[in-house]
């Protein structure tokens, strides 16, 4: 005689929509909860972020480590393409050892930007 399926109650059912109801609030937790899948991204410790709007691009500027625990700078730019199009998307990586002298040189000609406005 083949063994039965057990049977389901309504206690089961409420019990796993609580345990779902659970990990949704904890995805919406996430900064980019759309983009948490099953193998396609691991969602690492909280990391420093910033983000700056400028019309139709974005710069995010996030504090991360790579696997040996170095920390890095990465700053990405996200470009509006135009309606029902991808977002363009292009980043460049900083360590702490050439990070000061980015630093200066981004103060530096940021300083004659306002003098070429002036």
């Amino acid at each position: 005689m083949p063994a039965s399926e057990p049977f389901t109650t309504i206690d089961d059912a409420l019990q796993l929509a609580e345990e779902l109801a659970a990990r949704l609030r904890r995805l919406g937790g996430y900064k980019h909860p759309l983009a948490v899948r099953k193998g396609v991204i691991t969602v690492r410790a909280e990391r420093e972020s910033q983000q700056v709007r400028a019309g139709g691009r974005t710069y995010f500027l996030d504090v991360e480590k790579t696997k040996e625990g170095k920390p890095f700078l990465r700053l990405t730019e996200s470009r509006f393409k135009g309606e029902g199009e991808e977002r363009e998307r292009s980043s460049i990586i900083l360590f702490p050892e050439s990070a000061g002298e980015f630093a200066n040189a981004l103060t530096e000609m940021v300083a004659k930007l306002g003098e070429a406005e002036a």
